[in-house]
């Protein structure tokens, strides 16, 4: 492919050529307005630094979480296992419920520091945020990781990739 080519793209191939990027299921979860929870499927999450231990999480600014992930308050980040598909598909438009009702899908508890936690997640991390910039039509969130709960041994992942869920060890 040119250089030319990839200027001229386009949206359509770039959306088709990301699909290709295999990645891991997260929920993002926070107490929401007016005390509702909100939370998103989200695929472009990674950490970031060790030290200190912190994560990078992009969010559409029309999202409802978005409002909530704001700097000095606290968000799960939740690795979906295999079995929590449904779960994936709720957060992430795909099962027609909306808002806090997403919540219905899944075992949800409630942290020391009122941070819905998926329970069966492979991991979830409960973070602060730290920073929030602005690209484009999206909000880059970086979490300053306060709490790590590691799910149960032996599950298997939960990754999206050429437009389906699969299931990895």
């Amino acid at each position: 492919m040119t250089a030319r080519a990839l200027r001229t793209a386009g949206l359509a191939p770039f959306k088709q050529g990301m699909r290709s990027l295999v990645s891991a299921v997260t929920v993002v979860a926070a107490q929401g307005h007016e005390g509702m929870a909100a939370g998103l499927t989200a695929t472009a999450v990674c950490s970031l630094s060790v030290d200190p231990p912190s994560l990078l999480v992009c969010v559409n600014r029309n999202a409802s979480i978005a409002p909530a992930l704001r700097e000095n308050v606290e968000f799960s980040l939740n690795v979906l296992a295999d079995d929590q598909t449904d779960v994936a598909k709720a957060f992430g438009g795909q099962a027609g419920v909306r808002g806090s009702n997403r919540f219905i899908f899944g075992h949800w508890v409630r942290s020391e520091h009122d941070v819905p936690l998926l329970v069966g997640a492979r991991v979830s991390f409960e973070c602060v945020v730290a920073q929030v910039m602005d690209w484009s039509s999206h909000h880059i969130v970086i979490g300053r990781v306060i709490e790590v709960h590691l799910g149960p041994e032996g599950s298997k992942a939960l990754v999206y990739g050429d437009g389906q869920y699969k299931s990895v060890e």
